[in-house]
């Protein structure tokens, strides 16, 4: 396709509404509609003064900003939607941003973005045309193709220099992390008790009654003893000097340990949420606009 084609676009945004797009922080959309980067720096035509190239920070902060033809844009919003690819512009030509594109440079992204013939067409054309033996000078000089008027504009930034800046800026919320998890758990201790308690033993005492005047045991049947006085006489008397042995059983008491369940308390587990202060820190990056003055 030549250039002369190419060049019948109409450019639908002004440039009063792209300024108007960078003061209020617009970004530039990829053609379907993903965001490329913040809107840079504009720059116009230096023969018509209309909006023709646009920069976009579509890198990390240090390298150059990409360079995007306005031919074919629309405004989305506030934003200006592009007719290229993400990759197409992510991989344009990077330009220094010195202030102005010289025509080698915007003959390079013409060609990228495949608005201007590449160089061997150029040159058929124009090998064509230098084979007309009847054109004129006046006609031939008012016959150049646009490829050659497009070699000879320029474009430079828009007239008040305008740059955004960005910075990053440090964000801080909480999120909820499990802790430590809490189980009642019984298990069973033992320990010694010790405790006093009074025994009861019963001992053998002996206590010996001296007998006063005592007189023998004779029964001559005449006697007024019972019988029961008269058999503990006779057995007293058939004992005497026989060894006598009498048995007596002793008692005492034995401390006997018995052991039962009761229940002693009830152990409740709640939950409670404390706040404290902590202190968090972070880097963040900001980018610094310097002016640097050029020789020409």
């Amino acid at each position: 396709m030549k250039e002369s084609n190419l060049r019948e676009r109409v450019i639908m945004i002004t440039l009063e509404q792209m300024k108007d797009a960078m003061n209020a922080g617009a970004n530039v959309l990829s053609e379907d509609g993903a965001v490329l980067g913040p809107m840079g720096q504009l720059y116009v035509d230096d023969a018509t003064g209309e909006p023709s190239w646009v920069t976009v920070a579509t890198h990390s902060m240090g390298n150059p900003e990409s360079f995007a033809p306005l031919r074919g844009a629309k405004l989305t919003g506030r934003d200006v939607r592009l007719p290229y690819s993400h990759a197409k512009v992510y991989d344009s030509p990077k330009m220094s941003q010195d202030g102005h594109l010289s025509p080698e440079e915007e003959q390079h992204l013409l060609r990228y973005y495949g608005l201007m013939a590449e160089k061997d067409d150029v040159a058929t054309d124009q090998a064509a045309a230098a084979g007309v033996a009847d054109m004129s000078d006046t006609s031939g000089r008012s016959g150049r193709s646009d490829t050659d008027r497009d070699r000879t504009q320029t474009s430079r930034p828009e007239g008040d220099y305008s740059m955004t800046r960005s910075e990053e800026q440090l964000r801080v919320g909480t999120e909820i992390h499990e802790t430590e998890r809490v189980r009642l758990v019984k298990r069973v201790v033992t320990e010694d008790v010790t405790m006093t308690v009074q025994i009861r033993r019963e001992e053998l005492v002996v206590e010996r009654v001296p007998i006063k005047d005592g007189k023998p045991f004779f029964d001559d049947g005449e006697g007024s003893f019972t019988e029961a006085e008269r058999e503990r006489l006779y057995s007293a008397v058939e004992t005497a000097f026989n060894g006598d042995t009498t048995e007596v059983i002793l008692y005492e008491e034995k401390p006997r340990v018995e052991m039962d369940v009761v229940p002693i308390e009830r152990v409740r587990v709640r939950r409670e949420a404390r706040t404290h202060d902590e202190t968090v820190g972070g880097q963040v990056r900001k980018e610094v606009i310097d002016t640097e003055r050029v020789e020409l």
